[in-house]
């Protein structure tokens, strides 16, 4: 395994690898529906919970294809999509066009969004954003930018229905394709809690490249202390996106957050 003290550009060339994998599939047989099962859950979810009226600005942080943001457009939203991958946003302008949607699409990085604000609301979907980054200090960077495009009052949607609390020691797994294949292994250093991921792909003629990635892996407290460094206060916790109380045995974690500045209870 990689030695340690990775930084964000190593997260950087990992994501946009994930997401170039992605996109293959997605180009060679694999339809959206296989990666959108609960979207009109989630959307509704978000409606609801970030209190969306058509008209609003929204930010929708890791894009991809345009899985959400699409559906939230045809609410009549004014929806800015953001991702870092080009073969994705290529696949989202293509989707956006053939159901006559507006969506504007930007290639960027979240450490330092090309975007101005503010939004009314932001979503990102299916994970959690503070583990897209090496370490506690690059997250709070990041995490303060978010909040700096959000209106006073404005909300913060983001998690998922898989998260724990803690990950396996180690894990690996293999992805195989025409013309190609790949071994993703991970390994968790619990006492700083750290993950360090790496990929390494197999193309034609046996061609290697190799991925390294480090994120940061905070437990509810950090999380939450976190949140009221940045100015953002907790709105509501589930395990998913639906509308049951929170239950912190079970697994998945969804915030609901506000920035400070205007009334924002629930």
């Amino acid at each position: 395994m990689h030695a340690l003290g990775l930084n964000h550009r190593d997260n950087l060339a990992w994501n946009r690898q994930m997401a170039a994998g992605l996109a293959r599939r997605m180009m060679t047989g694999d339809t959206p529906a296989a990666w959108a099962n609960n979207t009109e859950l989630e959307v509704q979810f978000a409606v609801n919970h970030l209190r969306l009226a058509a008209g609003d600005r929204l930010l929708d942080l890791g894009c991809g294809w345009g899985r959400h943001s699409l559906p939230l457009a045809a609410r009549g939203l004014r929806v800015t999509g953001l991702d870092l991958s080009h073969e994705l946003l290529a696949l989202a302008r293509y989707h956006a066009r053939q159901h006559g949607l507006a969506v504007d699409w930007v290639e960027g990085d979240l450490a330092h969004p090309p975007l101005r604000g503010p939004f009314d609301a932001i979503a990102q979907f299916c994970g959690n954003l503070l583990t897209w980054f090496p370490d506690r200090a690059s997250a709070r960077d990041a995490l303060w930018r978010v909040v700096g495009l959000l209106r006073p009052g404005g909300r913060l949607l983001f998690g998922s229905e898989d998260w724990l609390p803690e990950l396996p020691p180690r894990a690996q797994h293999w992805d195989e394709w025409h013309g190609g294949a790949a071994i993703y292994r991970q390994r968790f250093d619990a006492q700083r809690r750290i993950a360090h991921h790496q990929a390494v792909v197999f193309g034609p003629a046996h061609h290697r490249r190799e991925y390294h990635q480090q994120t940061w892996w905070p437990t509810v407290v950090e999380m939450e202390r976190l949140f009221a460094e940045v100015r953002l206060l907790v709105v509501d916790r589930r395990n998913g996106c639906a509308d049951v109380p929170y239950d912190p045995d079970a697994p998945g974690l969804v915030y609901v957050l506000a920035r400070e500045g205007a009334a924002s209870d629930g």
